[in-house]
């Protein structure tokens, strides 16, 4: 009896085995979109400091979005070339900023009072701050779109 119960745990932890191998296997043969996800602004805080910072960086973020998407209609948008280039130097300039800004801006709400304010507006610099770092990201991406456009 002891014996069966062996060779019974003994095949389901085999078949469990091969099951979550052949699960794997499927999944690293199909290629996943990459999309990405787009950051939600955040509620405002109170703090001042805080509520600028976030509010200027997700400006930036969402002008940014919006870039993108202009870039990817080339046809719609070749007259716009000069101007979208101009709107993408002003908006790395306002990036680099708000970035050199964070540390500072982080330290002041880390001595809000009371703890739970604090709290909320470090979540909310370090969805700033991860907004800035995503539109930095995109920057030599779009500078490649708008050079491929211009040989046009």
């Amino acid at each position: 009896m002891k014996k069966i119960a062996l060779l019974a745990k003994i095949a389901f932890v085999a078949l469990l085995i091969l099951g979550m191998s052949a699960n794997t296997f499927a999944q690293k043969g199909e290629k996943k979109a990459k999309t990405e996800k787009v950051i939600e602004r955040p509620g405002i805080v109170g703090h001042a400091a805080t509520d600028k910072f976030v509010d200027s960086s997700f400006d930036v973020y969402e002008r940014n979005i919006k870039l993108t998407e202009k870039l990817s209609n080339a046809a719609g948008n070749a007259t716009e070339i000069k101007s979208i280039k101009n709107d993408l130097e002003n908006q790395t300039n306002e990036v680099k900023g708000l970035l050199g800004q964070s540390a500072d801006v982080m330290k002041e709400a880390k001595t809000i009072t009371p703890k739970t304010n604090s709290m909320k507006a470090v979540k909310a610099i370090n969805s700033a701050t991860k907004a800035l770092n995503m539109t930095k990201e995109n920057f030599p991406i779009q500078l490649e779109q708008i050079k491929n456009q211009e040989s046009k």
